[in-house]
């Protein structure tokens, strides 16, 4: 299994979870008792996926790319806003007034932010840094989305409090969802 993880590179990693995202805002928004698991799995895709990229990828594209302080800046400025509005998703819910239009707004700067970074950033990490490192972000990415918080917090965009907040919100917050978890069973 660990040869297995290593030969799947940040890129891909990253990509792939843009297109689960994709799929996910579709599947929040469709009515019915399925819409809360939906919307709870995307929010969690979402802050897993945001937390590895501020953490692990973009410091790299600010250290390697000759655009990279600039593309770094651009892209965590892209995240910043998207999260103040993924937070105001979060606390509106699945079942709240507005929620749809919420959703809708959220996902148009989410897939647009994911688009650039495909286009501009993971295409320019994928020319300048090895295969080898590429896989060994990979890793990286992993391990972070293991751990990180499952939920947006608005303060937590960048490489520092990413990784000095996730041992600490990432278990607070799944601890909180097996409680919800457990609490709607009964």
């Amino acid at each position: 299994m660990a040869l297995s993880l290593m030969r799947q590179d940040a890129v891909d990693v990253l990509t792939r979870q843009h297109a689960q995202i994709r799929r996910g805002f579709y599947r929040a928004a469709l009515p019915g008792p399925g819409r809360r698991r939906a919307f709870e799995r995307l929010m969690r895709l979402l802050a897993v996926h945001e937390a590895a990229e501020e953490a692990h990828v973009h410091p790299v594209a600010r250290r390697v790319l000759a655009s990279g302080p600039a593309l770094a800046a651009r892209r965590r400025q892209e995240e910043k806003e998207a999260k103040e509005l993924l937070v105001g998703l979060w606390h509106t819910g699945p079942y709240g007034k507005g929620y749809l239009r919420r959703l809708n707004e959220v996902r148009r700067a989410v897939l647009a932010h994911a688009a650039r970074e495909e286009r501009e950033e993971f295409a320019a990490l994928r020319r300048a840094v090895g295969s080898r490192r590429l896989r060994l972000l990979g890793a990286e990415v992993r391990m972070t989305q293991a751990y990180a918080p499952t939920r947006p917090h608005r303060w937590v965009n960048d490489e520092a409090t990413n990784k000095l907040a996730a041992p600490l919100l990432g278990p607070f917050d799944r601890a909180r969802d097996l409680a919800r978890q457990a609490a709607r069973r009964r």
